[in-house]
């Protein structure tokens, strides 16, 4: 066996310089995992950046003046956006459809900084969220976040994300790894992948147990204990300065829905991904000691989908869960069906015109037809069809007092 290796070793590296022989092959999808795949990450990447569109538009031109929530939740549906536009199709391609890195180093590098930077300014969006709701419930009187500090703030969330997940480009590269299958042991096979450089062991355990700290659990534990302290102090508390009881009932019950909301997405982003987090960081080394290789793809599969979906469930949660963004997702959706209307109705214009055309044609081609049969007739009765039809024909005219021919 040993000596099977060295030769697939020498025949590896004589094929591609620098790569490494692996055994046992590295695990490829079936074909129904591939299948599954090209159709729920399609139609997912699909659903989050469409719903994401629809939420910015919703914030900056449906709703007009724009609130720091809704900001930070634009904020969101930016970075949510881009998850379904970049992530999800380079993941089915590369992963399922392909089995293979096929986009060259930089956008190996390039895709795996923008994924930790969509993660981590996600966080810390729903951090600065989180306290903006806290201050204004707990503290109404204090001064309140404005628009153009928001802004800012958001702005130097994008800044620490980009730095934070900076260290990854220098750390991801392309390698290539050769393995033979069962069916054919003779023949030597090669694989391009996008992996992280081969650090210690135990530097590189260490690396993704903070790394899972920083940007879940300490996070998740923040927006628990806020959420906590949030819904303690809306049922004990009593808005100061509200002299109306019903007034009061309304502002609270407002800012109950909103805070509602809110602690929903958290939970949403907590649970969606979880999963990953613990694969990415945690399994993933032994993850061949803990299950069958053959059903790793399935389980990656599943742990990525869910981390996938949090950037599609959002735009749902906000339609269930305010008013405001359901007016707007109708008012879009009138204009959507109206545009269609009137597009059908200019469809059926078109058509009906190039009917009218046609039977219009029709129509002049029966009376050519009949203007020919007249004169094929009027040709064989009177021998000379230019007479019959330049000269008037004499008819008779007969009247009760018909004296007289009359000619027409």
């Amino acid at each position: 066996m040993l000596q099977m290796n060295s030769t697939y070793n020498i025949l590896c590296n004589a094929s591609l310089d620098g790569a490494t022989f692996v055994d046992p092959a590295p695990p490829i999808p079936p074909p129904y995992l591939q299948g599954t795949a090209a159709i729920v990450y399609t139609l997912l990447s699909l659903l989050t950046f469409g719903g994401n569109a629809l939420v910015c538009l919703v914030v900056f031109h449906f709703m007009g003046m724009t609130t720091v929530t809704n900001l930070f939740i634009a904020n969101l549906a930016v970075t949510d956006l881009f998850v379904g536009l970049l992530c999800i199709p380079i993941v089915l391609i590369s992963d399922y459809l392909l089995s293979d890195w096929p986009f060259g180093l930089f956008m190996c590098k390039f895709t795996s900084v923008a994924q930790s930077v969509f993660v981590v300014c996600t966080v810390y969006t729903l951090i600065a969220m989180s306290v903006d709701r806290y201050i204004a419930i707990v503290y109404p009187l204090k001064q309140k976040l404005t628009r153009r500090q928001c802004r800012i703030l958001i702005a130097m969330l994008w800044v620490f994300s980009i730095l934070f997940s900076s260290p990854i480009f220098f750390e991801m590269h392309i390698s290539y790894v050769c393995y033979h299958r069962d069916d054919n042991r003779f023949k030597v096979d090669t694989q391009t992948v996008c992996q992280t450089n081969g650090l210690n062991p135990s530097i590189q355990t260490v690396y993704n147990v903070a790394t899972l700290t920083v940007i879940y659990l300490i996070p998740l534990f923040v927006l628990t204990i806020i959420y906590i302290s949030l819904g303690w102090q809306l049922k004990r508390s009593q808005l100061p300065g509200e002299a109306h009881v019903e007034r009061d009932a309304r502002v609270k019950k407002s800012k109950q829905k909103v805070t509602k909301m809110c602690f929903i997405v958290v939970i949403m982003f907590g649970v969606c991904w979880f999963p990953m987090q613990l694969y990415i960081n945690i399994l993933r080394p032994y993850l061949d000691q803990i299950f069958d290789q053959k059903y790793v793809p399935h389980f990656y599969f599943a742990f990525h989908l869910m981390a996938m979906s949090n950037s599609c469930v959002n735009p749902f949660i906000y339609g269930v869960m305010s008013s405001k963004f359901r007016a707007g997702y109708l008012h879009y959706w009138r204009c959507c069906t109206t545009c269609c209307g009137l597009v059908n109705d200019r469809l059926r214009k078109k058509q009906s015109m190039k009917q009218s055309i046609h039977s219009n044609a029709s129509l002049r081609h029966e009376k050519n037809a009949m203007y020919e049969l007249s004169v094929t007739v009027n040709e064989h009765t009177y021998g000379d069809p230019i007479s019959s039809v330049s000269v008037p024909q004499m008819v008779p005219l007969i009247t009760s007092h018909n004296v007289v021919p009359t000619y027409i």
